[in-house]
């Protein structure tokens, strides 16, 4: 899954970079398939908040604009027991199959519980 989990910033040396990491130019396919990720991103907050609560919330670790997984997605949701969370995370991931946006994004869903 290269390119998917962003480098930590301390993993960057200053010998790693030259003029080409400084400025990406992407192609309008390539900006294309990285709105197309971001509008998943709304719409899986969206759904989370539909299905988890208000309090659910939705960052995008990783992205890409093409390929066979498109972005990592962690969405962090109130936990109120096991069992409970675990129907929710059923009930969503059907929901997600069944979106029109969600199901033709491929993305990694990471559900954790919300720190709050």
């Amino acid at each position: 899954m290269s390119g998917l989990i962003p480098r930590r910033a301390g993993d960057v040396h200053r010998s790693d970079l030259d003029e080409s990491h400084l400025q990406v130019r992407l192609t309008e396919a390539e900006r294309q398939g990285r709105w197309e990720v971001r509008a998943a991103e709304w719409r899986a907050l969206e759904l989370a908040r539909e299905i988890f609560g208000a309090e659910a919330r939705v960052s995008l670790i990783g992205i890409r604009s093409a390929g066979p997984m498109r972005g990592l997605l962690q969405l962090d949701v109130p936990f109120d027991g096991l069992d409970a969370h675990r129907a929710l995370e059923t009930d969503f991931m059907a929901q997600v199959g069944l979106d029109p946006v969600l199901s033709r994004v491929p993305l990694i869903y990471v559900l954790g519980a919300n720190a709050d």
